[in-house]
């Protein structure tokens, strides 16, 4: 007998010559088609030396060991067709209870470990002559210490052995464990794989997971099946128990299923969240929000539904690509989880929006308080690689019983008080109120309108003059987008502009507005005017488009408009994401000849940083301070700051929003040069333009002669 270890290790070989099993008792064992290996395999795809078997003790000085196959002989020559073990090819692998190894065509061996108390003939469940060579290798294997044990017939061992075989063929070659108890509590029977798995199962007992609570339930399942999820620590096994009244023995079949029902819990959690920020998804924010419903109906409770969005996260995307964008996602994710309690649901609905569910709420003030602190989270900057960002978002609110007694129309009017609260100004909450719904119902018909609005012509261009306060003389004239809907009437710019880049129309809407504008200004030269610069716009979202300045010198070309007569116009929110991107823009337009103008001076954090880096050639004072003039008009200091800074980088400077006299005569004492707004001229018709350009020719021309000029 083998004294390095209390089990065998045993191969059952198949292929094309027989079915045959080997006892591993040796330090190393060679397989393969040549006859000198220590193991043949009679196929003829087998390499001649396919594999080698090396016996691992599983400590220095242990007893135990394993046997590990490696591809190939020791001299480091691999076989032609790999090995293929439970399925997969290894190069080498450690052998366990069960494995199956292919080596190619029909060959095969399957590897298992049996208690050495056992007789490896009386657990072969095959023909009597395999049975008889069995016995023959064991017998030389093992000096003949076993061969009286099957021949005698008369011997009480035997008889014993005899009675296992009839329990332990099939069994004791299974990877699964195999259990048998009596009705008094006595183990009968283990397989080689329980005493494997389960190797407290004789110490414990009946107080072992496992047989625990068997005995107790025979009286019920008495001759039937038994089927039942045991776990033990991490592992989960699925145990099939039979109740063999007549033997009373009970019998049973364990497998593990830890794999598949973590393949179970995965799946399951996959169905109902989000992979990227870990939270819940629609679908279980609505299931959540069932239930809530529900409970409230019985209870006459109150809860809430909070919509919310990130103001702007669509910059982000375009501007720093989409892995900085899922970052952000996740932060904000993990923000808004720390601003609820724990029994609410903060769920993504998708893209950037998420939902809140607040199943108790004593009052009104419970939302509130909750959204000011979701607000106030979020003053902190987001830092995302070298970025340091600032997010802000937007919040509806509705309040069951109050604006909705089912999902849908909770969900509906917290969705629609959201995009009231963005048209407010972003960055705040909103309660739904009934007039709000109108409100959304119109926004979505304009956006459904939007789609159809350049192939039914029904977008238009408006021009706005520029004048030189020193001689009334027009330099330049702003385009500027108008859309008048046939039902509705004319669409506020402001609401366009958000509605184009929300519906992704924005680009194909610029390029419209950008060879409108060129076509028009070439016109008005071939007319006879004086040729002027045009001024157009660039939203954010139009000017991080990828293709920009193709698209601009592509149109140039197509209109025939010199570029020097072509002034794009941004804001500073179009840079500040990705001030890289910008300059490389900046810089490709300028060498086209493009002008570039700053628009809204003065409200941005960092204008004067921007005027030092970047190529202006005009600089436009936001409207707001020109405003501010007529309430207060001693406080001229900030203006006057402007345009001193304005003329210091030689700059153009251009006030715009000038609607009064007053304004007008404290700009010309703060010597600004040109000016733009209602006090000239309201944007323009493009046929009410040609004529205003028109009189100021012929103006122009009677005020050369003219030694004075007077505004008018």
């Amino acid at each position: 007998m083998n004294h390095l270890s209390s089990f065998r290790h045993i191969l059952v070989i198949e292929d094309q010559k027989a079915r045959r099993i080997v006892a591993l008792e040796e330090a190393t064992y060679s397989i393969g088609r040549e006859s000198s290996n220590s193991i043949v395999i009679y196929e003829s795809v087998v390499s001649r030396r396919h594999a080698t078997f090396l016996r691992i003790r599983k400590s220095p000085h242990g007893n135990e060991y394993f046997y590990r196959i490696v591809d190939g002989d020791l001299e480091g020559n691999k076989s032609t067709n790999g090995l293929i073990i439970n399925g997969l090819t290894c190069e080498s692998h450690d052998l366990r209870h069960g494995d199956v190894v292919l080596f190619g065509g029909r060959a095969k061996t399957s590897y298992y470990i049996i208690p050495s108390t056992v007789e490896i003939a009386l657990f072969n469940p095959i023909d009597s002559s395999l049975l008889e060579e069995v016995i023959e290798q064991s017998n030389i294997a093992h000096n003949n210490s076993y061969s009286t044990l099957v021949s005698d017939k008369n011997d009480q061992d035997n008889l014993e052995k005899q009675d296992l075989v009839r329990l332990a063929s099939f069994p004791e070659l299974s990877p699964n464990p195999i259990i048998e108890i009596n009705y008094h509590g006595e183990i009968t029977y283990t397989n080689p794989a329980a005493n494997i798995k389960f190797e407290s199962l004789r110490e414990e007992v009946l107080k072992h997971p496992i047989l625990k609570s068997l005995i107790d339930q025979s009286k019920n399942t008495e001759g039937n099946l038994l089927l039942r999820e045991v776990q033990i620590g991490d592992n989960v096994f699925e145990q099939y128990v039979h109740y063999l009244s007549d033997s009373q023995l009970i019998r049973s079949y364990i497998f593990d299923i830890t794999e598949r029902k973590q393949s179970e819990q995965k799946l399951k959690y996959q169905a109902f969240h989000d992979l990227l920020t870990s939270l819940p998804n629609r679908a279980w924010f609505n299931k959540q929000l069932s239930i809530s419903l529900e409970q409230a109906k019985r209870n006459k409770g109150v809860i809430a539904v909070i919509f919310l969005d990130l103001d702007g996260f669509k910059n982000i995307n375009d501007s720093l690509g989409h892995s900085y964008g899922d970052q952000v996602l996740q932060q904000f994710a993990k923000r808004l989880v720390n601003c609820v309690r724990a029994g609410d649901t903060v769920a993504r609905w998708g893209g950037d929006e998420f939902t809140i569910l607040l199943p108790q709420v004593r009052d009104e003030d419970d939302t509130i308080k909750l959204a000011q602190r979701i607000i106030e989270v979020l003053k902190k900057p987001f830092h995302i690689k070298e970025h340091q960002l600032y997010i802000k978002t937007s919040l509806g609110i509705a309040i069951y019983p109050r604006d909705g007694d089912n999902e849908e129309s909770l969900l509906k009017n917290a969705d629609a008080a959201l995009y009231r609260a963005k048209e407010k100004g972003r960055n705040r909450y909103q309660f739904y109120s009934s007039t709000i719904t109108s409100k959304a119902l119109l926004l979505l018909k304009l956006e459904n309108s939007l789609y159809q609005a350049i192939e039914k012509n029904e977008f238009s261009l408006h021009y706005q003059p520029q004048v030189k306060l020193t001689t009334g003389e027009i330099t330049g004239v702003e385009a500027l987008l108008r859309w008048y809907h046939p039902d509705m009437g004319q669409v506020a710019p402001a609401k366009l502009i958000a509605l184009a880049e929300q519906t992704d129309l924005i680009v194909p809407i610029s390029q419209w507005v950008l060879k409108t504008a060129c076509s028009q200004n070439l016109a008005w030269q071939q007319a006879g005017f004086k040729p002027l610069p045009i001024t157009v716009n660039f939203s954010p979202r139009q000017f991080q488009q990828p293709n920009l300045v193709t698209m601009i010198e592509q149109t140039l070309a197509e209109t025939g408009l010199p570029p020097y007569y072509l002034e794009v116009e941004i804001t500073e929110t179009s840079i500040i994401h990705d001030e890289k991107f910008a300059a490389q823009v900046f810089k490709d337009l300028r060498s086209l000849g493009v002008s570039i103008s700053l628009d809204d001076f003065g409200t941005g954090y960092s204008s004067l940083s921007h005027l030092q880096k970047f190529p202006f050639q005009t600089l436009k004072i936001d409207q707001s301070f020109v405003q501010a003039l007529q309430v207060n008009p001693e406080d001229t200091a900030i203006l006057s700051a402007m345009i001193m800074l304005g003329r210091s980088f030689n700059l153009r400077v251009v006030a715009e929003g000038v609607e009064t006299l007053q304004q007008l005569e404290i700009l010309e004492k703060l010597h600004c040069e040109e000016v733009q707004g209602y006090w000239f001229s309201r944007p323009l018709k493009t046929e009410d333009a040609t004529q205003l350009l028109l009189q100021h020719c012929i103006k122009r021309d009677i005020t050369e002669n003219s030694s004075e000029f007077t505004y008018k």
